[in-house]
């Protein structure tokens, strides 16, 4: 397994780029991010290369639905210029989310009702046009599930089966699920049973505990026992570190490696 830990989480009490050294000292070079803006860039480019780190993920359209068909040239737009950062930084991964979010992750309704089948149709027409835009670029688009009854109220893919179905019905070897742990702990449960059936459509793992979104290990979920199917079916995928460390940054971590590595 190839271990990720989200910078926008730990050691915030440091400017961003300056949290990728130490989270590197503590042996995990891959870093991940929540949002690049264009003129951030240049910043995280020298950041990664002082810290000897690597940039695995970042989000692909936090400004623009794939929900709203009229939003549909937006979310484009915004993969492209997202797709043009990940390859000048050396990243194959974008994180997909099926609604606009405000700078907390609550979801920004569109401007007109929309119907449940309406929503529907244009996550599945608006990922099969970046699925195709992700191929040309060797990138892998990662839609995400998020949890609606504590951090994301109104959020549209609140299910993993949601996310399974869509990618499933896509197609691409450039469209997978995102799987988040935390999120699907709060939504639905049957975490390793879920896991198991759905590998092959799951691109990238995130790790948190529940409640209190902390380390693995200060909660009600089994990571052991979740780390232990992985390593039983040899996956040997991405798995990142999304939490809010109980007390230091440098435990969160640690504890998440001795679970996974």
């Amino acid at each position: 397994m190839k271990l990720t830990i989200c910078s926008e989480t730990v050691f915030t009490d440091r400017p961003l780029v300056e949290r990728f050294a130490p989270i590197r000292e503590l042996g995990v070079p891959g870093i991940e991010l929540w949002g690049l803006p264009t003129e951030n860039v240049a910043a995280v480019e020298q950041g990664l290369r002082s810290a000897g780190c690597r940039l695995e993920l970042f989000c692909g359209n936090r400004n623009h639905s794939l929900i709203d068909p009229d939003e549909r040239a937006g979310f484009l737009s915004e993969l492209r210029q997202s797709m043009e950062s990940a390859i000048r930084l050396g990243c194959s991964r974008l994180t997909i989310l099926s609604d606009h979010v405000d700078n907390r992750g609550i979801p920004i309704p569109p401007a007109r009702p929309l119907s449940g089948v309406e929503k529907a149709d244009s996550i599945f027409e608006g990922l099969t046009q970046a699925a195709l835009m992700a191929e040309s670029e060797n990138i892998t688009l990662l839609l995400e599930p998020l949890n609606t009854k504590v951090d994301h109220p109104g959020y549209t893919l609140a299910h993993s089966n949601q996310a399974f179905t869509i990618v499933r019905q896509v197609g691409s070897p450039h469209l997978k699920v995102l799987y988040d742990v935390y999120h699907m702990q709060i939504m639905e449960g049957d975490l390793i049973s879920t896991i198991e059936a759905s590998l092959s459509d799951i691109g990238h793992i995130h790790v948190a505990d529940v409640p209190g979104r902390h380390e693995p290990g200060t909660g009600e979920i089994n990571y052991v026992n979740i780390a232990r199917m992985l390593k039983t079916k040899e996956y040997d995928g991405f798995i990142g570190l999304e939490c809010f460390p109980r007390d230091r940054s440098e435990a969160a971590i640690e504890a998440f490696r001795d679970v996974f590595q």
